[in-house]
């Protein structure tokens, strides 16, 4: 009986470091950006990096050129950097269309550390920064892949979008967590919880969605349930096949570009 208790006492014990590894760990599981930054040039897309003093994060920018073009604040995943979604931004340029890919604190070229609290606070700064450049609020997009849904989301609370575009987003990262790694307490764990569907509760404005079928890092069902507790306007696209980084090219392009003609002016 007392090799019983004894086995039982080394399997909890290694079950506590698991927990206690995964707590310690957690942003680097969450956060894994690319190590080298990329300028504009070395993905040939003209656009101008712009530095902010305050938190050292750079934005990449260039404004609308057409009178009925719309501004797009491109949110990047968690595993891209501000240079990864240069395909997005080139099609939303060649039509007519401002864009401000976000930087995210923690990146590659950028100042200070990942967490939920500071890539929010640098998207208001950089939200603010587009305002300031004379774009007015009712022109601005929110365009957000992955976990730059999550960020998206959050900056909503307090910014709202003209439109929001949801690519590949969840409802939060503690639901998509908890099934990933259902063998650890994720709820009560998760420091950086990215609550979409509580900080979208109160939106209004319209919501595109966009899922890939076969999207195995963020299954379909959290983006569904994201999109089914939304109560503002909104139309939903299941691309069929789609993975989780390829929906752009197979139809996003086309679903999110009509979507911008679509906007008043």
């Amino acid at each position: 009986m007392k090799w019983v208790i004894g086995i039982l006492a080394v399997l909890i014990g290694l079950y506590i470091l698991l927990v206690i590894g995964a707590y310690v760990m957690q942003r680097k599981l969450l956060y894994f950006p690319p190590e080298n930054y990329l300028s504009p040039a070395d993905v040939d897309v003209e656009m101008e990096e712009i530095r902010n003093a305050q938190d050292d994060i750079i934005s990449w920018w260039t404004p609308p050129t057409s009178p009925t073009g719309k501004t797009v604040m491109v949110f990047h995943g968690n595993g891209s950097a501000i240079y990864s979604n240069y395909d997005i931004f080139n099609d939303l340029i060649e039509a007519g269309h401002g864009v401000l890919s976000v930087g995210y604190p923690g990146y590659p070229g950028q100042g200070g550390v990942s967490t939920q609290e500071s890539l929010t606070e640098a998207a208001k700064r950089q939200y603010e920064w587009v305002v300031d450049q004379d774009i007015l609020p009712e022109n601005i997009v929110f365009y957000g892949t992955s976990l730059g849904s999550g960020v998206a989301a959050q900056l909503s609370i307090t910014h709202e979008p003209s439109l929001f575009v949801a690519d590949a987003s969840f409802n939060s990262i503690v639901a998509v967590g908890a099934e990933a790694m259902p063998f650890l307490p994720v709820r009560f764990l998760l420091k950086d919880k990215f609550l979409s569907d509580e900080a979208l509760q109160n939106g209004s404005f319209p919501l595109i969605w966009i899922h890939g079928t076969k999207d195995t890092i963020v299954p379909l069902k959290f983006g569904e349930l994201l999109f089914e507790g939304y109560k503002g306007p909104k139309t939903a696209y299941r691309i069929e096949d789609g993975l989780h980084n390829n929906l752009w090219g197979l139809g996003g392009r086309d679903i999110v570009l009509k979507a911008l003609k679509s906007q008043p002016n």
